[in-house]
């Protein structure tokens, strides 16, 4: 009998035992959780309570599922009828997705839009897109310390009047929204202005920039990626060249 009571207690004071050892773990998993909130919200800015900005860090770094980008701008070279892209695009969109790492199925369909809302305002498409490239990165959930949102950082107090007035508050969240907009922002500039360089200075918030470097780094952009769809062309013509005459 003393013996079953023994028994009886080891086994409770056993269970008592696991129970407490459960029971700490769950706390110390807790303290964890609560304690890499904390260091990423430190990070941040005072906004950083909201999911978005707290974990757009990561967005851009590729940490979340994203596709892996092509190994080299030749890559994608293949159907470019099947895709509705040009040889040109293809090209833009391996060498993009590589650097950004970021889904080139994502990248193709931003470029069509830029194409679209490029060419409804007399815009160079690669202008818009350098532009995309220049303040975002190509984050769609990019948002600046000053309310700029999205892939082309636009403020949306100052524009209410060219935002879909059914898309709600976060209208430039969406990347057709944000791109249509941000098109229309620029052709604004360049009437008023007559000059691209002076445009993009107003668009980049730097009117007073006599070194005028936010135009310059966007048009600088601008060339790297004409560079980029051109360069099958560059080099088809130079093989042509090198070839010896016919005898």
């Amino acid at each position: 009998m003393n013996y079953m009571v023994s028994l009886s207690r080891f086994a409770r004071h056993a269970m008592a035992f696991v129970l407490h050892f459960v029971h700490g773990g769950f706390v110390m998993i807790g303290v964890i959780v609560i304690g890499s909130v904390g260091f990423l919200a430190t990070q941040h800015s005072a906004e950083a309570t909201s999911p978005r900005l707290l974990f757009a860090e990561y967005v851009e770094r590729g940490v979340l599922a994203r596709s892996e980008p092509a190994e080299d701008a030749e890559v994608v070279q293949a159907e470019p009828a099947e895709s509705g892209l040009s040889e040109e695009q293809h090209r833009l969109v391996a060498a993009i997705s590589k650097r950004h790492r970021v889904s080139p199925v994502m990248i193709g369909s931003l470029l069509k839009t830029i194409d679209r809302e490029a060419r409804a305002n007399n815009l160079d498409p690669l202008l818009v897109l350098a532009v995309v490239t220049v303040e975002s990165g190509f984050n769609p959930f990019a948002e600046s310390v000053f309310g700029a949102q999205g892939l082309m950082q636009i403020i949306p107090k100052y524009h209410q009047e060219k935002i879909a007035a059914d898309k709600g508050v976060t209208a430039l969240f969406d990347p057709a929204e944000n791109i249509r907009v941000g098109s229309l922002i620029i052709k604004e500039y360049l009437r008023n202005t007559g000059s691209l360089e002076t445009a993009l200075q107003l668009y980049g918030g730097a009117s007073s920039d006599p070194g005028m470097s936010y135009s310059t780094r966007v048009l600088n952009e601008k060339d790297r990626l004409k560079q980029i769809a051109m360069s099958s062309k560059n080099r088809m013509v130079s093989s042509r060249q090198a070839e010896p005459p016919a005898s």
